[in-house]
C-alpha cells in the first residue's frame, strides 16, 4: 500500500528557508443531492485528500472580441467566467475487512451518482472560511486495480467534478430593515420613516471577488416599493399593494429572476418598464429602500452570498 499523506501535519520548524513549501491541506467534502456528507479530510476515520487537488482556484474566461479590417489587435467587448472542473486525489481504506470497505466503496459511488442531481462541494481552510460550489461527479471511480491504486481494502482516485457555476459562494449575508412606530428604522441605523417615506439609506459592503445578487423579501402593508442602487444607477420598482401578512418575493439571481407573492402570485407585470434586476457590485454599494403605504408592520429584507473567485 502507497505511502498516504494525512491532513495533519506538524508545524514547521523554525528557521525553514523560503520556498520550502509545507502542505497545508484545507477540509474538503461532498454533500450529495439527499443531504448525505463526505468529509474527504477525515484520516480517523479512513479518508485522506491526498497533494494535488485541482481546480480550486480561478476560473478559466471566454472573451467575445471584434476585429476591424486594417486595424492591429482587436477590443474585447465581453468577458465571461466559465464553467470549472475541479480534480481531488483521494485515498480511502478500511481497517476492519475487505466487506466493510467495498460498502464504503459501494456508498460514495452512490452518494456521486450525477444524475441524482447537484450536489456541494465546501471547503474550509486552516482559518474556518469555508466556501461552496455545486457540483456533479464526473469521472475517477471507473475502477482501477492497478498495485499502486488500489488493495484489498484501500485505493486513491482522482474524483473530478463538474461545476457549471464558476464561482464559490460565501455564507447567506442578510439585513433586515423595518418601521418603527416612533419613526426610526432597525437594527442598522436610525433612518426616518413615514407612510410613504424613505425607509432607509444604507452602505452594503460586498466582501466578494464578482456581482452578488440580492433576494428581495418585502413584507405588507405597502403600496408601492422602490429598491435604489445608488453606486450604479439602477431601481427595482414594483407598484402593487399588499397587506399586513402579504409576503413579496423578488429573486434576482441569474436563472432564477422572479418576483412573487405569498409564493404563487407572478408580479412580473407589476415591475415598471425601467426596472432592472440590479446587483451588488464587489465593494461599497450605496442603497436607497422606499416603501409607500409602510406602517410599523412593514419589512424589508436582503439575502445574497459574496461569490469568490477561490476556494
Amino acid at each position: 500500500m502507497p505511502i498516504l499523506v494525512a491532513t495533519q501535519l506538524p508545524e514547521t520548524p523554525p528557521g525553514v528557508p523560503w520556498p520550502t513549501r509545507v502542505n497545508e491541506m484545507p477540509l474538503v467534502s461532498f454533500t450529495d443531492p439527499a443531504g448525505l456528507r463526505t468529509v474527504f479530510s477525515d484520516w480517523e476515520n479512513g479518508w485522506v485528500l491526498q497533494p494535488g487537488a485541482k481546480g480550486l482556484d480561478m476560473p478559466q474566461y471566454a472573451f467575445t472580441q471584434d476585429e476591424s479590417p486594417g486595424i492591429d489587435g482587436y477590443e474585447i467587448r465581453q468577458v465571461r467566467a466559465q464553467g470549472k472542473e475541479i480534480a481531488l486525489p483521494i485515498a480511502f481504506w478500511a481497517d476492519d475487512s475487505r466487506a466493510a470497505y467495498l460498502a464504503r466503496r459501494r456508498g460514495l459511488i452512490r452518494s456521486l451518482n450525477p444524475k441524482r442531481g447537484t450536489g456541494t462541494l465546501t471547503v474550509t481552510q486552516a482559518d474556518g472560511t469555508s466556501r461552496t460550489i455545486g457540483a456533479r461527479y464526473s469521472a475517477g471511480l471507473e475502477g482501477d486495480e492497478s498495485l499502486d491504486a488500489a488493495g484489498a481494502r484501500w485505493c486513491i482516485n482522482v474524483l473530478t467534478f463538474a461545476c457549471p457555476k464558476p464561482f464559490w459562494l460565501g455564507a447567506e449575508v442578510t439585513t433586515e430593515w423595518r418601521a418603527a412606530v416612533a419613526g426610526t428604522f432597525f437594527p442598522i441605523l436610525p433612518l426616518v420613516v413615514g407612510n410613504s417615506q424613505v425607509l432607509g439609506s444604507v452602505t452594503v459592503d460586498n466582501d466578494g471577488d464578482d456581482d452578488a445578487f440580492p433576494v428581495w423579501t418585502i413584507t405588507g402593508p405597502a403600496t408601492s416599493v422602490s429598491l435604489t442602487n445608488v453606486t450604479t444607477g439602477e431601481v427595482l420598482v414594483l407598484n402593487r399593494t399588499v397587506t399586513i401578512g402579504d409576503t413579496i418575493v423578488i429573486d434576482t439571481r441569474e436563472r432564477q429572476q422572479t418576483a412573487l407573492l405569498n409564493g404563487t402570485t407572478n408580479l412580473w407585470g407589476d415591475l415598471s418598464d425601467a426596472s432592472t434586476m440590479w446587483v451588488l457590485e464587489p465593494g461599497l454599494n450605496d442603497l436607497t429602500l422606499t416603501v409607500a403605504g409602510s406602517t410599523s408592520n412593514t419589512r424589508v429584507r436582503m439575502t445574497y452570498q459574496p461569490r469568490y473567485l477561490a476556494a
